[in-house]
């Protein structure tokens, strides 16, 4: 113990830190600090004291830190490239390493917010921050963050407490937030300095861990990476080695996927041409708000974690506006019984084409938990004339891994037609973005024709996911177990649907 906050000490005296609480720092690290923070954190006591440095590789050290001043204050004098550190954030070529700093009584405090919450609401979702301090290494590089804020993540079927009764850390999904402001107080410098703070150009970084089972970790991220190349707006994804520490002590190693999130700053980045300050209206669909016609105020506003209150459509942006008026009038249009009417309804307020590129990309993939499979894992976008563009997320059961989809898919999706797409009868709801627009010959082929760009292109190939599981490999295969097995997923999933066009193609 005594080791490890030396360490630790040491660590933070190469770092350093300016008044905005953010860091951005370009060191080039000591090869032992390295070395010694592998040693530390996945080896047991006993073996460590083995592998102490010793009294002249500490002092040689700090030697060397002071050689590197003038290089750290020429790069704050340069300033901090957000953009490029947002690009960097989610490269696959080079390892991510998050060393997350809890006190014990944060640690404590995250573990009591959720067993209290279950007491009360009979599930651990609560959303209560925690402090910890964050040092994030990209290659050669150190990013030191302070006072960040993290919760646990996850719905009532995969969010639990991270440490047990017995005392033993399971990994479970993380939400990290950089401009969290705690119990400061609104007006401060404190407060403003956290509340206008964004690190990576981003705001929040949603922290999964492998809890489908997918041996290459790499199912997910190929999946958003698919969306991306096809056009289909989607936030960015990447992989990170996450080391939790509580009270000066390593209670975690772990190979996480790591992602940006659906919010303001990705709204400018990705559907605004030019990025602006006034945003659309961005929702949050929960399982079954698949814009059938709303009718109860009920069904729509701003979530609320603290009373359990999670609507099916929940508001993400624009909370202080106190009207959704472009979903509920959306839900009726798309429903619009004459069909000439509604077509005209699509083509004016629907992004049909990034809807069917998206479907083709899910049955690739073999997603059975999203809007056609199981109602569920979308968000919904509405610039200010009230033009609708979808976005998918959560993909960890794709890619033949996660859950099966039993009884309504087929092994993992490879037995199921490209229009019979799961089972209808034990849904408690209509799929009108997909069964109101399908109807029209137009956007099958649209659909079958994206199916297939997709397949000819090379955007779903084996040379596609293994360019990913490749990196994946060469930078984290020591502290996880990977192992690559899509062969028969692909090539199987390719000729299904090749066969299913080509029949749905000779049937006009």
């Amino acid at each position: 113990m005594e080791f490890q906050a030396l360490f630790y000490c040491l660590i933070k005296e190469t770092i350093f830190l300016n008044s905005m609480k953010v860091v951005a720092k370009r060191i080039l690290i000591v090869g032992f600090i390295v070395a010694t923070l592998i040693v530390l954190e996945v080896t047991s006591e006993e073996s460590m004291m083995n592998n102490l440095p010793t009294h002249d590789e500490i002092v040689q050290s700090i030697i060397d830190r002071n050689e590197q001043t003038a290089v750290i204050d020429q790069a704050f004098e340069d300033g901090y490239d957000q953009e490029a550190e947002y690009e960097k954030l989610f490269s696959y070529d080079i390892r991510h390493t998050f060393v997350i700093e809890f006190t014990q009584e944060e640690w404590d405090g995250l573990n009591q917010d959720m067993y209290d919450y279950y007491e009360q609401y009979g599930n651990y979702r609560s959303n209560n921050y925690r402090r910890v301090n964050v040092t994030y290494i990209a290659g050669d590089e150190i990013t030191e963050i302070q006072e960040v804020g993290i919760r646990s993540k996850g719905n009532d079927f995969s969010r639990v407490p991270p440490e047990s009764e017995n005392g033993t850390v399971t990994p479970i999904h993380y939400m990290m937030k950089f401009n969290e402001t705690f119990d400061y107080v609104e007006g401060t410098d404190e407060y403003d300095d956290l509340k206008t703070r964004d690190v990576f150009d981003i705001e929040q970084l949603l922290f999964k861990s492998n809890n489908t089972n997918d041996p290459g970790y790499t199912n997910e991220v190929f999946s958003y990476e698919m969306f991306r190349q096809v056009g289909v707006p989607i936030v960015r994804a990447s992989y990170a080695d996450v080391r939790l520490v509580v009270a000066g002590k390593v209670v975690m190693v772990e190979l996480y996927n790591i992602f940006e999130q659906f919010d303001e700053e990705f709204i400018r980045k990705s559907l605004q041409e030019v990025p602006r300050k006034e945003v659309g209206d961005l929702y949050k669909g929960l399982w079954s708000g698949t814009l059938d016609p709303i009718y109860s105020s009920q069904d729509y506003g701003v979530r609320d974690w603290e009373s359990n209150y999670r609507p099916l459509y929940g508001k993400e942006t624009n909370k202080d506006v106190d009207t959704s008026n472009l979903l509920i009038d959306f839900s009726f249009g798309i429903n619009i019984n004459d069909l000439n009417s509604r077509k005209e309804f699509i083509e004016n307020y629907f992004n049909i084409d990034n809807f069917m590129r998206a479907m083709a990309v899910n049955v690739l993939v073999g997603n059975p938990d999203d809007y056609r499979g199981n109602a569920n894992n979308f968000y919904y976008y509405f610039d200010e004339v009230g033009y609708l563009t979808y976005l998918p997320f959560d993909y960890d059961n794709s890619m033949g891994a996660g859950w099966p989809g039993h009884p309504s898919f087929i092994n993992y999706t490879l037995g199921n037609d490209i229009y019979e797409w799961g089972w209808e009868s034990w849904m408690p709801c209509g799929k009108p973005l997909w069964d109101n627009t399908i109807v029209y010959e137009e956007y099958q082929i649209l659909y079958e024709d994206y199916l297939i760009e997709f397949i000819e292109d090379g955007t779903f190939s084996e040379e596609s996911y293994l360019a990913i599981y490749n990196k994946v490999e060469e930078f984290y295969s020591d502290i996880a177990d990977l192992r690559y097995d899509k062969t028969n997923y692909i090539t199987t999933k390719i000729e299904v649907v090749t066969e299913d066009v080509e029949y749905y193609k000779s049937q006009r």
